[in-house]
């Protein structure tokens, strides 16, 4: 299982994702951008500027001008592409999926950050009138996100920390939770294709 989450736009909570993701399904991470990954994930992350192809690994991607980048994302299982309610993250967000659709259409996008239903809706039908097919995931803004990085917790430690945190953080994880649901069926759907 390759799972690649790219967008040219920082500061959409790509590192967050890929850091639970990796976490939580056990699976390596690479990034091509610098970050605090290796002291949080230490001997299960690197951060490389040409990250090697691996199976079993999450990559968190800045950018992909770089030719291995293009490779990486061309063998992906899944290609995820955060997003937020900022015009300029929409519009990068957009140009990232339509120089990715051409390479691999396994695409998946998450609002990420939204605060009300009507940014969540603008940010799909701008993106759904841009371009066509992409299964959409909704992650209202939550401190989780931070708490990630702060604590080295993926998503679902710290969801599963306290009753306090299960009540805080459920909206959140039960979205979360259909993301993991998904990646994990396709990896089983692979596996038999292989067998």
């Amino acid at each position: 299982m390759i799972i690649s989450i790219i967008n040219k736009k920082g500061g959409v909570g790509k590192t967050p994702f890929a850091f639970s993701i990796a976490k939580d399904l056990d699976m390596f991470l690479q990034s091509n951008d610098n970050s605090i990954i290796e002291s949080i994930y230490p001997n299960k992350s690197k951060i490389s500027k040409q990250p090697s192809l691996l199976d079993n690994c999450v990559y968190d991607f800045g950018g992909f001008v770089e030719k291995g980048i293009v490779n990486i994302l061309k063998e992906s299982d899944f290609i995820i592409i955060p997003c937020t309610e900022l015009y300029n993250s929409i519009l990068r967000s957009i140009e990232t999926i339509n120089e990715i659709k051409a390479i691999n259409k396994n695409i998946t996008l998450l609002v990420t950050a939204y605060r009300d239903e009507k940014g969540k809706e603008i940010i799909k039908d701008t993106i759904t009138n841009n371009t066509l097919g992409l299964d959409f995931y909704f992650f209202k803004y939550s401190k989780i996100i931070d708490n990630a990085m702060i604590n080295a917790l993926s998503f679902t430690e710290l969801y599963n920390e306290t009753p306090l945190s299960k009540k805080a953080y459920k909206n959140f994880f039960d979205e979360y939770s259909k993301l993991l649901n998904t990646i994990k069926n396709k990896g089983r759907s692979n596996a038999k294709k292989g067998a």
